[in-house]
């Protein structure tokens, strides 16, 4: 007797159904009742259910394995590991403060890294620490110093002397890059890895899984130091608002921590007169099946100009990165680099971000390479429109709907550097809006080729609509 087999492919639950029915004369001339009322056909059904899930399971299982077809975040974050990747957590928006003083102090004023400040918002409050210890000179009335947003944490425990000691800590939103760890008086550097460490190297790495739970590891002695059995690990972070912490200029107007000078408050104020960006949530499993395949191919280290681009949209607080230069040379004899860089959420880098991705391109680039960093220019793009709907339709519901879709066609996430305008993009998609009849475009009038370093964004909108008559 030969044996049925169920094909590959054939695992849905009817699939397998059909192919027990037809084993079943294979097995029995007794069995003649196929109808679903008989005992075994429920039975049959049943174990038919089984198998539908446990082939859907497996498929899934089987799909988690490769990082393309992955769904869940903990199997894209485990995967990313075997390359180098780590995806990134909140990320803080930075800004420039400005402290000010009613007159000029006779002494340097120092404000210690750290100051907290604040922004008072309609709905609550957003504060910001100091990135740098500054000063404002003797006879200067002001400072303008880098502030990160973010509300410090502290945690602290007792080392256990063991190697790979590990530390779960308590914060859900902590900001990329915000982790301190301090023993003693001694200050731990975060590595990616322990590879280039050694047993004196006070080091650390971090982790953090799908479910927003983060640890810090230290080494075994060997590859990175290990704590001392007793001294305290003080652990600090910032708590971030990603994206909700992306303010507007002139919104930080409190000082939390008060300045003092031989136990003598100084009358300090403080505003930002620049916007805070750069701020997001955590990297969606989606952003990463992108970005860590493009950095793979960059080996970390900065060549070509593809390199640029890759390494900088993997930085935190970067949305998009344009390389400017002209030249379509693609090797090291560029000696010059033109980065043209948009922070998450759109406006403009802020001067501690470009910094900051200035260190971490100068680690990677090529010896005999410069790089200049650019703000990206905003190219707002005036839609002026004639148009018409359909008898019996609210002209005003009508206006709304055509508003919010060019919005969202001209949405941050969904515009490119020296991306084409094309106007019959513009036309189908209002003339796509239920309702409309037609339309006359009056702006643009011609397709709009943006120059480099431009994204388009949306400008003055001017909608004549009109009912159509029938």
């Amino acid at each position: 007797m030969s044996r049925a087999s169920i094909e590959y492919s054939n695992k849905d639950y009817e699939s397998i159904r059909q192919e027990l029915l037809g084993r079943v004369p294979q097995l029995t001339d007794r069995w003649t009742d196929f109808n679903s009322s008989d005992l075994g056909i429920v039975l049959l059904e049943l174990f038919c259910g089984v198998g539908d899930m446990l082939a859907y399971y497996l498929d899934a299982q089987a799909a988690e394995a490769f990082l393309p077809t992955a769904r869940q975040r903990q199997s894209v974050i485990d995967l990313c590991k075997h390359i180098g990747y780590r995806l990134d957590g909140p990320t803080s928006s930075t800004t420039t403060v400005q402290f000010s003083l009613p007159e000029p102090l006779d002494f340097d004023l120092s404000i210690p890294r750290g100051t907290s400040c604040r922004a008072l918002m309609e709905d609550g409050s957003i504060d910001f620490e100091t990135v740098d210890d500054v000063f404002i000179p003797r006879g200067e009335r002001s400072l303008e110093a880098y502030a990160r947003q973010g509300v410090r944490k502290v945690q602290e425990l007792d080392a256990t002397g063991q190697a790979w000691q590990q530390i779960e800590l308590s914060g859900k939103a902590i900001a990329q890059g915000s982790i301190r760890v301090q023993i003693d008086d001694e200050t731990w550097t975060e590595v990616r890895h322990f590879q280039e460490s050694d047993g004196d190297s006070f080091h650390f790495i971090t982790d953090c899984t799908a479910l927003d739970v983060t640890t810090i590891s230290f080494g075994d002695g060997q590859f990175g130091a290990a704590p001392i059995a007793g001294k305290t690990i003080s652990v600090s972070w910032l708590e971030s608002l990603g994206e909700n912490g992306n303010v507007a200029p002139n919104r930080i107007t409190q000082l939390l921590n008060p300045i003092y000078h031989e136990n003598v408050q100084v009358p300090l104020t403080i505003s930002n007169p620049v916007a805070a960006t750069g701020g997001s949530s955590r990297e969606s499993i989606q952003h990463a099946k992108v970005q860590a395949p493009a950095e793979l191919s960059t080996l970390w280290k900065a060549v070509t100009l593809q390199d640029y681009k890759s390494l900088a949209e993997g930085f935190p607080g970067v949305a998009k990165a344009k390389v400017l230069d002209t030249n379509d040379c693609q090797n090291i004899r560029y000696y010059t680099v033109h980065l043209a860089i948009a922070p998450n959420g759109g406006g403009l880098p802020s001067g501690l971000l470009k910094l900051d991705l200035a260190d971490f391109l100068e680690q990677r680039k090529v010896a005999t390479v410069e790089i200049k960093l650019f703000d990206p220019v905003y190219l707002p793009i005036p839609i002026d429109c004639t148009i018409y709907v359909w008898p019996g339709e609210d002209l005003a519901v009508i206006q709304r709907r055509i508003e919010t879709a060019l919005a969202d066609f001209f949405a941050f996430d969904r515009v490119d550097f020296e991306q084409t305008i094309h106007t019959s993009d513009i036309v189908a998609l209002i003339d796509g809006i239920s309702g409309v009849s037609h339309l006359y475009l009056h702006s643009p009038l011609a397709d709009r080729e943006l120059k480099r370093g431009e994204i388009p964004v949306l400008g003055t909108v001017a909608l004549d609509v009109r009912r159509a008559t029938s």
